[in-house]
């Protein structure tokens, strides 16, 4: 019997300033895989701002973005950015590590049916 693993897409609308969940969202990402889960991260209104590479969560007492961007190149975590949000707060830098795939609000609905389960955070 061959077990396929299920697939996970975090959703991440909020702002990374003051807030945890764009750094919960990697943890827990991070964390799906010694489950045999796939993860992957979504992020969308004002987590966009997340890739910035000027972003310091660490700052705050969060995961530092440097264990964030190790464990991607780890794992290969997809990281998706919606493109009119990005263009939005004006997001213009991006930190290549993230190695984000832009999709576009038509997009999500596709996007979310190539998943088992999505968790908004």
């Amino acid at each position: 019997m061959i077990l396929v693993a299920k697939k996970l897409l975090f959703v991440v609308y909020q702002s990374p300033v003051g807030a945890i969940w764009v750094n919960e969202a990697f943890r827990t990402a991070f964390g799906m895989y010694g489950e045999d889960l796939e993860p992957a991260v979504l992020l969308m209104n004002e987590a966009v701002v997340a890739v910035r590479p000027t972003c310091k969560p660490e700052c705050l007492g969060l995961l530092p973005i440097s264990m964030v961007k190790k464990y991607l190149a780890r794992y290969g975590t997809p990281v998706y950015v919606v493109k009119e949000d990005a263009e939005r707060f004006k997001v213009t830098e991006i930190d290549p590590e993230y190695n984000p795939q832009f999709v576009e609000k038509s997009e999500l609905s596709n996007l979310f049916h190539e998943y088992d389960y999505v968790i908004f955070m």
